[in-house]
């Protein structure tokens, strides 16, 4: 039997039960949102294609320590020029399907998706496994059929190095794959997401100025001196900076231009912009108050002031 998204098999009673708050379940699906280590079942192999005339079995060693590598939210591919393999082998109860956003950019890789049987013969589904490009800082998606059965999964990327040109690496997050009969167990939700009700199949994302940890309930409103968050699905609230006596100073000086007709600036001050100070804590830096009025300084040699707040070249010939 399989259970309903939001639902886990309770091994013990062999019942589906409703996830709790904070977390979920697909049902007959399992996805991976969390890149901070490789996920248990995937595995790395790396090789060389061997292409130019040389010591192949050099080249193959240098392969060793390349592979997947995970980046918090997304994994991302190798950089140099050897072939790797990201895999990933699922046994499905029934039809199904594989599901993966991507970034894509560089036609300097090939990327490439495709699926084996436990015999390593290709599936029919994946006739089409190259990946197209994606515009640059764009997500893209993939998706495949699943048929019932040992499915063996591979992400393959090999680069093509151009003398010192370095490789944009391809990108992949949330692999999600449903055809499962059930999962024994709910999912937290990841750090910027919340669930408020048993039963959820997904995590929904904080809004602005909120954040959570793993497995949050809900979202927590950032306090009153962090910096305002214009961003949604935060794990964690910035301190908002202020600026004491001896720090780096966040503001500029400028001469003022309001004193034309006696020929008379005045020195000023401006934060600079966008502003991330804050004047309203102990021992935080002000702005300096404005300078006095002071005759204005004579032009250079070869300028001159025609009654105006600048000094202007003189004309060709004088």
């Amino acid at each position: 039997f399989s259970c309903a998204s939001g639902e886990y098999l309770e091994m013990k009673n062999q019942v589906c039960s409703k996830c709790a708050e904070g977390t979920y379940s697909l049902g007959s699906g399992i996805k991976f949102d969390e890149w901070d280590e490789l996920p248990a079942g995937f595995s790395n192999v790396a090789t060389f294609m061997d292409t130019a005339v040389g010591s192949s079995e050099s080249k193959a060693d240098s392969c060793n320590n390349s592979s997947w590598t995970p980046r918090g939210n997304y994994i991302e591919s190798n950089r140099d020029d050897c072939t790797v393999s990201l895999i990933y082998a699922v046994h499905l109860k029934k039809s199904g399907s594989v599901f993966f956003e991507y970034q894509y950019i560089d036609n300097n890789i090939f990327f490439e998706f495709f699926i084996q049987n436990d015999q390593c013969k290709e599936m029919e589904s994946t006739a089409d496994k190259w990946v197209k490009l994606t515009d640059n800082g764009e997500w893209g998606s993939h998706s495949v059929t699943l048929k019932s059965g040992s499915n063996i999964l591979y992400w393959r990327t090999t680069g093509i190095l151009m003398g010192s040109k370095v490789v944009k690496p391809v990108l992949v997050k949330n692999i999600t794959i449903e055809g499962v009969a059930y999962t024994s167990e709910c999912f937290a939700c990841k750090p910027g997401t919340f669930s408020d009700k048993p039963g959820a199949s997904g995590c929904q994302v904080c809004p602005r100025d909120t954040y959570s940890e793993k497995g949050a309930k809900e979202c927590t409103k950032c306090k009153e001196e962090m910096v305002k968050q214009n961003q949604e699905g935060l794990s964690m609230c910035s301190h908002r900076l202020f600026q004491i006596h001896n720090g780096a100073h966040r503001y500029i000086m400028g001469h003022s231009q309001t004193f034309v007709s006696s020929f008379q600036t005045q020195i000023m001050y401006k934060w600079i912009e966008p502003k991330i100070c804050r004047e309203d804590l102990p021992d935080a830096l002000t702005l300096p108050p404005s300078g006095e009025r002071q005759d204005c300084p004579p032009c250079n040699p070869g300028f001159y002031n025609n009654a105006l707040s600048s000094c202007t070249p003189c004309p060709p010939g004088t």
